[in-house]
């Protein structure tokens, strides 16, 4: 079957803005805020202990090992709320979020989430250092490793093999699928600088981490949804089993 890339973006976007996408992108945004404020006060404190003023707006100051435990755990969270968005936005569920979304499978999918996106960012950054086309070419076939973890309960590297024998035959189109997203995205940057700048001349500075939530969640959130559209049109199901 081959990808509408179209019809991927307008049912990511409809999955957004539905009362399921609107409470997962709300909860990520929240967490996001804390997550960001806790790295912003790490980072300051580890600024601290190499004698280096503070350089990067936070609205607290906290002692470095708490900073670091705030980091660690908003990750955890947000992994688990991502996990549920994938299994959500696959799902098609628009009204409400079934509970075993929350729970099932969740001890062995996190950690295979963990592993594979950072194993994937490797080697997508390596990819990109040598040459730029081999790090597109494992961004695309590796695109759906997360869906089957999530949904599939696939450990990361079943997860991974079946991503790219999914992605064979539509790479470009995938590739298409990505490149709308990540323009939209820049184009979210561009406001985000704009707004940044606003928060600097009138002294509102610690606001950072908040607005960075504003712009990050709701960007997150649409590339899962669209993406989760685009693997649903490639496997030909309309509704997957948990």
């Amino acid at each position: 079957m081959s990808l509408r890339i179209g019809a991927a973006l307008q049912s990511g976007g409809s999955r957004l803005v539905s009362r399921t996408g609107t409470l997962l992108t709300v909860s990520y945004l929240g967490l996001y805020a804390v997550y960001q404020t806790g790295f912003n006060v790490l980072m300051n404190a580890l600024y601290a202990r190499i004698g280096l003023p503070a350089a990067i707006p936070a609205p607290i100051g906290l002692p470095l090992p708490v900073a670091a435990a705030v980091v660690a755990a908003a990750l955890l969270v947000l992994t688990w709320v991502s996990l549920v968005a994938i299994r959500t936005f696959v799902a098609g569920e628009r009204d409400a979020i079934p509970r075993g979304f929350w729970t099932d499978g969740v001890g062995w999918a996190l950690p295979n989430l963990v592993v594979g996106g950072l194993l994937t960012s490797v080697l997508v950054t390596v990819g990109f250092v040598f040459l730029i086309l081999p790090g597109l070419f494992l961004l695309v076939g590796l695109a759906f490793m997360a869906m089957y973890i999530a949904v599939e309960g696939d450990d990361f590297v079943t997860a991974m093999r079946r991503s790219w024998g999914l992605a064979r035959g539509n790479r470009l189109s995938i590739l298409g699928l990505v490149v709308v997203v990540a323009a939209l995205g820049a184009a979210a940057g561009v406001g985000f600088g704009l707004a940044s700048l606003v928060l600097a001349l009138a002294g509102l500075e610690p606001l950072t981490p908040l607005l960075t939530a504003v712009l990050v969640a709701p960007m997150t959130m649409y590339n899962v949804a669209a993406v989760s559209a685009a693997f649903e049109q490639l496997r030909g199901t309309d509704r997957p089993e948990l």
